[in-house]
């Protein structure tokens, strides 16, 4: 049994993976970044519903917050339980005392797994077993073929550019009533502006420029170029067949979504995160 936590933070609404929900993880980290070291309570009381992939990102606000700050989280799991038991699922949260986790028997969940930035052997695993071979892409056979090397793309430019020896956060869900497979990659690294304005020479100096250049093949194609490995492929595949593609970084969100803005500010904390959301059909 931990020691009592001596604040509590509340989260509210309905975290659907996007921009909105982006801002209110991300805020977590905006408002504990200045404070002295504490024991803190996430109140999930208020929370509707929240995406089980963005489990990676509030990890990692979590994680980067203990590390560099010194403060404690805590989850009451009497409050997740029935509501939010997914969060037991998929790994984010133990059960009990004991080192068991409930079994996934819906087999929905893509487990909530952290990387070491070594571990290429084991994330090439993580993806092409339990993401791109999960039940919600068995009408999909080519995707793994057409995705897989360009998701290592990505790992290995975080390896080479990141500036991180952090772990590499990793979570997805499907939901098979609305056909759609939710994916969740955040490194806590240096983010895109840095490394590619240092590349740039200075020609690059927004996060949404740093944002646009790394999504622009004639510069993704470069193999020492930062931030864009595999990610012109990646969005060029999504625009094509329908799927959610949102980028955050270095305090902005760029979505590949045409009904709305492309770019969204969100507190400025370290490194990045892909949020996928593939339609399964």
């Amino acid at each position: 049994m931990g020691p009592k936590p001596h604040s509590k933070y509340p989260i509210s609404g309905r975290l659907v993976s996007g921009p909105s929900a982006f801002r209110k993880l991300y805020d977590i980290f905006e408002h504990f970044k200045q404070s002295e070291a504490n024991e803190i309570l996430l109140d999930f009381d208020e929370v509707s519903w929240m995406d089980a992939n963005l489990c990676a990102i509030l990890d990692s606000v979590i994680f980067v917050l203990n590390r560099d700050y010194g403060h404690k989280f805590y989850i009451d799991k009497k409050h997740i339980s029935g509501k939010f038991e997914i969060f037991q699922r998929n790994g984010f949260l133990s059960v009990g005392t004991s080192d068991e986790v409930l079994i996934d028997n819906r087999d929905t969940t893509v487990r909530m797994t952290r990387f070491s930035t070594e571990s290429d052997g084991e994330f090439y695993g993580y993806i092409g077993e339990s993401l791109f071979n999960h039940q919600a892409f068995e009408k999909m056979p080519d995707i793994k073929a057409n995705l897989l090397e360009h998701f290592l793309e990505i790992y290995a430019n975080i390896q080479t550019h990141a500036n991180t020896t952090g772990p590499v956060f990793a979570c997805g869900q499907y939901y098979p009533q609305v056909h759609q497979l939710k994916f969740t990659l955040v490194d806590i690294g240096v983010g895109f502006l840095d490394p590619i304005s240092e590349f740039t020479k200075g020609q690059v100096n927004t996060a949404n420029e740093a944002i646009v250049w790394a999504l622009t093949e004639k510069n993704t194609t470069k193999m020492d170029a930062p931030g864009g490995l595999g990610l012109t492929y990646l969005k060029n595949y999504c625009q094509k067949h329908g799927h959610g593609f949102q980028i955050v970084t270095s305090g902005k969100c760029w979505t590949n979504d045409t009904s709305a803005l492309n770019f969204w500010p969100v507190a400025n904390f370290p490194g990045t995160a892909i949020n996928l959301t593939f339609t399964c059909k």
